[in-house]
């Protein structure tokens, strides 16, 4: 879940030492959603656990919060919910998840699902960027839901996982230098 929350919109390092810190902090046991809230809230709340990984990163530049704030009212609302494992991961639970700010769009819930072994895309702004050059337009005229389904319909038609294409785009867009011809 963390990894799902903090990815969104940064580079897989920033991710890493998230991971990593919070792994150092906790060990690498296994801890449900209503452990992790708990060790929060012995830290001190989600400041202190943004604090204690280092990283105060917000789900968006504008009306944002911290990306450790998110992770808790995920978790939260995941153990509220009585989430342990992916089949609780229901339509009804991704509705309570994108009402947390920075998660409207629904592209955290699908890394979600990608963390948790689903067969899915994440429609982040690599995937939302080739869409886009492969369209002909700009990112900001491709939204998330767009690009998911163009991935998932692509895959389908190459006879591919769409979760392997979301990786094989990820790769690709993310080897590309700002402005460097597309081949």
């Amino acid at each position: 879940m963390i990894d799902a929350v903090w990815s969104i919109g940064v580079r897989a390092g920033g991710v890493a030492n998230v991971l990593a810190r919070y792994l150092e902090l906790r060990g690498d046991a296994v801890h449900t959603c209503a452990d992790f809230v708990a060790w929060v809230d012995g830290l001190g709340g989600p400041e202190a656990f943004a604090d204690a990984v280092r990283n105060r990163q917000r789900t968006s530049t504008t009306n944002g919060i911290l990306k450790a704030e998110a992770v808790y009212r995920q978790a939260a609302m995941l153990a509220s919910e009585g989430v342990v494992d992916v089949s609780g991961l229901t339509e009804s639970v991704r509705e309570r998840w994108v009402l947390v700010p920075g998660s409207k769009s629904g592209t955290s819930w699908d890394a979600l699902l990608l963390v948790m072994g689903e067969e899915t895309v994440k429609a982040d702004r690599m995937l939302r960027r080739f869409c886009a050059a492969a369209l002909g337009t700009t990112e900001s005229r491709v939204s998330a839901k767009r690009a998911h389904a163009l991935v998932v319909a692509a895959a389908a038609e190459l006879g591919v996982s769409a979760r392997a294409l979301d990786g094989a785009i990820w790769a690709y867009e993310s080897a590309r230098r700002p402005g460097e011809p597309r081949q």
